[in-house]
């Protein structure tokens, strides 16, 4: 079999999108879990802007159970913002990641012009009052920590769940980071750290990878509808740091995106034609997600 294809069998994309969502997708979860099944992939984790998805991740896997199927929570307005409730019930109901803010935190909008989506890039026609609001920070009005966060990290920590940057700055992943580690938080995720709202130097890696979080990879960043960065600076990168700190996704599902099992293969494709090896690709599509989500490790 041919070495890309190989490498995705097996293969675990922790962050992509499907529909239903207020955003145009390519398909719905359960056409996207039909494409990581035919792909050979373990699992897929379904990201969504404005809903939970452990309940879609339930109802897919009884229709495609050939495939593993994981959910979340990403902490916008939808549902309450740094809401620790919205936290614990997604989290009693087997959430596996619960992700910071996305497009309505607030440097989502010095980076995009605007809250709830990403310009004429991804859009839909959003509700006016949210001209009233400025955005979703993790810091406090006299420049700590917002106290909600202490609740949020310490339910993520007693379900050994993972906590994922999203849209936050660096400056707040930083800061989130070691907040989330004193609290006994085990696993984290710094989300597409080639991404305009989150870029990361290979310092700031190399920083985030020496307090244990993964760096994660997404294909989206790299596809000619976004084109945040090249094939040369994110295998710049895997040298400088190691794989072993890197996880890759596709962060697909977009309308103007190829599928996320063929995005996540045009990424093995690409590292692997730039000299990261099998090996290196398999700890950064299998293995490292595997740890993270907790599972025993596939054939």
């Amino acid at each position: 079999m041919r070495e890309d294809l190989e490498l995705l069998r097996g293969a675990l994309d922790i962050h992509l999108h499907a529909g239903p969502s207020v955003f145009p997708r390519l398909m719905d979860a359960v056409e996207a879990a039909e494409g990581a099944e035919a792909a050979g992939m373990r699992g897929i984790l379904f990201k969504h802007h404005h809903l939970p998805t452990v309940d879609r991740a339930y109802l897919t896997h009884r229709v495609v159970p050939g495939v593993e199927v994981y959910g979340g929570i990403t902490l916008n307005y939808a549902v309450g913002g740094l809401n620790p409730f919205a936290v614990d019930a997604a989290l009693r109901l087997g959430a596996k990641i619960v992700w910071m803010p996305s497009v309505d935190a607030l440097n989502h909008r010095r980076h995009f012009g605007e809250l709830g989506k990403y310009g004429s890039r991804l859009d839909y026609r959003k509700p006016r009052f949210y001209e009233d609001f400025e955005g979703i920070t993790i810091y406090a009005e006299d420049g700590g920590l917002d106290p909600r966060l202490r609740p949020i990290l310490d339910s993520i920590a007693e379900a050994d769940a993972v906590l994922a940057t999203s849209h936050l700055s660096v400056e707040e992943s930083m800061d989130l980071v070691e907040e989330a580690l004193r609290r006994g938080v085990r696993k984290i995720v710094v989300t597409h750290i080639f991404f305009p709202t989150a870029a990361l130097s290979i310092r700031q890696q190399r920083w985030m990878a020496e307090r244990g979080a993964l760096l994660e990879l997404c294909y989206s960043s790299l596809s000619p509808a976004w084109k945040c960065t090249s094939i040369h600076r994110v295998v710049e990168a895997v040298r400088e740091v190691g794989a072993e700190h890197y996880i890759l996704s596709s962060d697909l599902g977009q309308v103007n995106n190829p599928p996320p099992a063929e995005g996540l293969r045009l990424y093995i494709r690409l590292l692997l034609e730039h000299g990261i090896s099998p090996k290196e690709v398999r700890r950064m599509v299998k293995e490292n997600p595997e740890e993270l989500l907790g599972l025993t490790a596939g054939t």
